[in-house]
Order: C-alpha cells, then sequence, then structure tokens
C-alpha cells in the first residue's frame, strides 16, 4: 500500500471521499471558440470535489480553447481530477473531426486483421487527448457483437468472435496506457447480443453461464490480463446471474462475478445512471447507492445536476447511517487514488500547453494512420459480376444514390478520383429512379438504423436498392456502417464495406471501387 494515499485518505472528509468517487459531467451551451467551465462545472470540482468529470460534445471545442478549459478544471480541484471522455473511434468520439483525428471504428480495426493497429490507434488517440488535457478514455468496447440488430454496440466491437476481440483489446489497452491514458474496458459482462439500447430501456441477456463464459466474459478476462485500468458495467440483466437487478447494480455480478470469481480488484466504473436501463424504475441516486453497495466504486451521472445533487445527498445518508460502511467508502477512495498515482495523476496536476494542442490534435502522421487503416479495413463481400474494381471511362457518369447524410462526403470522395460523378439524395417522397442513358455505374450507401438520430428508413433504403438492382446497370451497394445491411437485399452481387463513414474510410472505399487500391479486408462478423 503507498503511504502517500493513507496520507491523502486520512486528512480527507466524508465529503471529500464521496465526492472522490464520483464521475460527473456537466451542462452549458458551448461554441467552438467559447468552451469554459460552466457554473455546473465549477460547482462538481469546488462543491462536490469529483473524483472525475466526463466531458460529452458539448464540452469539446477548438482545441487551444478546450485545453485552457481543462487546465482550469484543473486548477480549481484540490486533488487532480480525472478528465475523461469516450474516444473509442469511428462512431463514438468527443474530440470530432476535423480539428481531432478520428480514428476509423473497432470493427474497421478487427477487419485490417492486424492487431497492431488497435495499438497504433489507441496510443495516437491517448497522445491527442493528454494534449488537450483530457487524461481518462472509457474504451476500448470489448463487447463481442455477434447478434446483427444489436442496435448501440455495432461497429464499436472488433468483431464476433471473443478471441479475435480480446487480442485486438489488449492492444488497444497497451496502446493507451503506453500513451499515458487509463483506460476502461466496457460494457460488463458484455453488450453484444442485445437487440435493445440499455439508453432508451432494460435488456435481458438471457444465456446460461456457460455461454456467457465462452463469449461474453473473455474478453473482459483479456483485459484484466492486459493490465486494464477499470472496467465499466452494463444496465442490462442477465438472469444466469442475478434474475432481478441489471448487473450495474448487482452483488451478485460486481462482487460475486467480477471481484471474487474473475479476480478483479481494480476499479469498477459504472455506466451513465440517466440512462432509462436503470433511471426509468430505479431512479438515478438510488442506483448509484445500490452500485457502490454491489461493488462498484464511482457512479457516473453525465447530464443533470439535480440528480447528482440527490445522488450526492443519498450516498451522504447511507454513510452517515451505517448503510454504507465508511470501510466500504475507503475501499473505493483508495481504488481511485491507487489509479491516479499510478497513470502520474495526483499532485501536482499535469496541464496541457494550448499552444502545442492544435498541431497535435490534427498531426499529419495521424491523418495518414487513419487512412492506412481505413484502406486496410474495406472488406469486398460480393463480387459476383466482377464489376470490382469498377472501370469507368473518364467520359461516362457515375451515380452515387442514399438516404443517408454522408451522401455528400461519399460523393466527393468518388468525384476526387472521377470528376464526372452525381448524386442523387433518396427518400419516401422520391419517385422512380431514373439515372439517365449516360450513367454507367451506380453506388448505393447504405447504412443501419443509428444512436441518438432520427434513424434511416430501413424498408425505404432496402426498396431503393432493390429498384437500383433492377435497372440492369453496373450495381455497387456500399454499407458505410455494419456489414448487416445485405440482409434486406441479399440478391445484390457487388457489395463491400467501410465499417464508417468518417473522412478517411469513404476516401479508402471510393479507392477500392474505382481500382486505385486493392482491398484487403477480413469480414469480422458473420452475416447470418
Amino acid at each position: 500500500m503507498s503511504a502517500r494515499i493513507d496520507e491523502i485518505i486520512s486528512r480527507l472528509t466524508t465529503r471529500q471521499k464521496i465526492g472522490q468517487l464520483l464521475i460527473l459531467g456537466w451542462q452549458g451551451e458551448t461554441d467552438e471558440d467559447n468552451v469554459t467551465v460552466s457554473e455546473h462545472a465549477r460547482l462538481l470540482v469546488e462543491d462536490f470535489e469529483v473524483g472525475g468529470v466526463v466531458l460529452l460534445g458539448r464540452n469539446i471545442g477548438a482545441p487551444e480553447q478546450t485545453a485552457r478549459t481543462m487546465n482550469e478544471l484543473q486548477e480549481r480541484s484540490k486533488i487532480p481530477v480525472f478528465i475523461i471522455a469516450d474516444q473509442e473511434g469511428g462512431m463514438v468520439a468527443r474530440l470530432r473531426a476535423p480539428a481531432y483525428v478520428v480514428f476509423p471504428s473497432n470493427m474497421a480495426l478487427g477487419a485490417t486483421g492486424d492487431p497492431e493497429y488497435a495499438y497504433k490507434a489507441a496510443r495516437a488517440t491517448a497522445e491527442q487527448l493528454l494534449a488537450t488535457g483530457i487524461n481518462f478514455d472509457f474504451a476500448p468496447c470489448v463487447d463481442v457483437n455477434n447478434n446483427p440488430l444489436n442496435p448501440i454496440i455495432g461497429t464499436r466491437s472488433y468483431g464476433d468472435n471473443p478471441e479475435i476481440v480480446s487480442r485486438f483489446a489488449q492492444a488497444a489497452i497497451r496502446g493507451f496506457h503506453d500513451g499515458g491514458v487509463p483506460t476502461s474496458v466496457k460494457h460488463f459482462p458484455g453488450h453484444g447480443d442485445t437487440s435493445v439500447d440499455s439508453h432508451l430501456a432494460l435488456p435481458v441477456v438471457d444465456f446460461p453461464m456457460e455461454r456467457l463464459e465462452a463469449m461474453e466474459l473473455v474478453p473482459f478476462l483479456a483485459a484484466i490480463e492486459a493490465g486494464v485500468a477499470s472496467i465499466m458495467t452494463t444496465h442490462i440483466i442477465f438472469p444466469a446471474l442475478d434474475p432481478e437487478l441489471p448487473a450495474t447494480m448487482s452483488p451478485r455480478i460486481l462482487t460475486g462475478l467480477l471481484r471474487e470469481k474473475m479476480g478483479w480488484q481494480g476499479l469498477i466504473v459504472t455506466d451513465c445512471l440517466e440512462m432509462d436501463g436503470v433511471a426509468v424504475k430505479w431512479g438515478t441516486a438510488k442506483a448509484a447507492l445500490a452500485a457502490l453497495k454491489a461493488g462498484a466504486d464511482c457512479p457516473l451521472i453525465c447530464h443533470t445536476l439535480s440528480r447528482q445533487q440527490e445522488a450526492h445527498a443519498l450516498i451522504s445518508a447511507a454513510v452517515e447511517s451505517g448503510e454504507l460502511p465508511m470501510e466500504r467508502v475507503d475501499q473505493s477512495v483508495r481504488r481511485v487514488l491507487e489509479l491516479k498515482e499510478r497513470f502520474g495523476l495526483l499532485e501536482p496536476a499535469k496541464l496541457a500547453d494550448p499552444a502545442k494542442t492544435a498541431s497535435v490534435a490534427g498531426a499529419p502522421e495521424y491523418r495518414a494512420l487513419a487512412l492506412e487503416i481505413a484502406r486496410k479495413a474495406v472488406t469486398v463481400i460480393k463480387n459476383e459480376r466482377g464489376i470490382l474494381p469498377a472501370r469507368v471511362e473518364p467520359g461516362s457518369k457515375v451515380l452515387v444514390v442514399s438516404t443517408h447524410r454522408a451522401l455528400p462526403d461519399l460523393t466527393e470522395a468518388i468525384r476526387r478520383i472521377h470528376p464526372n460523378t452525381d448524386s442523387l439524395a433518396v427518400d419516401t417522397s422520391t419517385p422512380a429512379i431514373e439515372p439517365g442513358s449516360d450513367v454507367r455505374l451506380i453506388i448505393a450507401a447504405t447504412c443501419p438504423n443509428e444512436p441518438w438520430t432520427a434513424g434511416t428508413d430501413q424498408e425505404g433504403q432496402a426498396r431503393m436498392v432493390k429498384q437500383l438492382n433492377s435497372l440492369g446497370l453496373p450495381l455497387v451497394v456500399l454499407a458505410i456502417r455494419e456489414p448487416y445491411d445485405i440482409r434486406r437485399f441479399p440478391e445484390v452481387e457487388t457489395y463491400l464495406c467501410s465499417f464508417g463513414y468518417r473522412e478517411e474510410s469513404l476516401q479508402a472505399a471510393a479507392e477500392v471501387i474505382l481500382g486505385v487500391t486493392q482491398p484487403t479486408g477480413q469480414l469480422p462478423v458473420r452475416l447470418g
């Protein structure tokens, strides 16, 4: 045990100890040039004296200004604070392009077949985070995505094979840690085989323990072996483990399984307790207390000050009454401080250099790495007519069609290679598609429904593809996120996947379609 940590704990008040357990987010409208420490944020670090703050997109703007804000948070904190982001890459990125380099998704990394790319992307991400004043990443996601209908994991997973997910996860953990940033694998004990988003409802994963040990738990054991910094819980009921309580609130799962059976004695962080998976039935404050009693160390409450205040008050009352013993509180405080000490985050706080932040965040070598990964990831799934690579004469027209908002970006990526390219945005009001007599190649981009958006009309998208397929023209269908879209139009003969629609992934897909590069990606999931 660290004498330094013993000394810190001995001088903390009960209120300060409870504060060290909390990871809270703050509200406050910001824009790219005006990211500041709001009154809400100030309360978190000066009144609650929290152990960590979590950033969402609303808290991050231009690199230099964001770094100044993170420095101010540290300067206001008596004990250096965890400043945390969900920077997974792919669709989950709080630091956003173009100011920051966002690496391709975990599923794209899985498609490369090379875990070394997971290491390189994680290390580069860690360096960007630290340059911005962010010292903790809630990543990587190690869920095994073996349910094609999963609405929330998808490309956040390395694939549907637990051994492959484990290898990539271990490489990513090494990359983050070598870059100086602690990690939190998620979502324990596994969110990969659900068809319900736990942000919106409470999923149930009803498999026997033997199946959980062979599938869901494998990457978490691998992460523990790799020295992961922390583990995040999920709001899912696993009847084989606990038929009544979701994992986040279950002593059987957090203490009985994770701590006692799997041997994890490090930090346990909950997923956000404002998610409907727990908030609707139990309420955020009661869920926070239940999580601590179950064996978690850090309740995560991302949004609402009144809920954060209520949780703090309820936990304080439980400590005062003995319902939550002080010994139990001290255990968790120690884990928080030990992790800060392990990564050099105790006094004095490490501050970012705002003058250097922008150049690190958008470093050319990171952009080159992101494009290299994207190129290695593009996977041709069907090429039954030999259309790929498409050889289109300069005077012939290419038409790019989609219902998705990425259509302009994909069109531009195609147009950079073949200037004679047009686009057609399709929606439910679009009449029969008539491409024109001069079109020699049609590229249709498809995407599943996406969290946090209005969603894609899946039936309308399938009708679009089927109609295009009936025209008799060469048709290439590009899945710009998960590769499962083809289940709705299996008759398509030319199909590939980019595993994302950020700039590098669309450029890589365009290069494969038009023969600039050769596809080398390996499908990391089964489509059936």
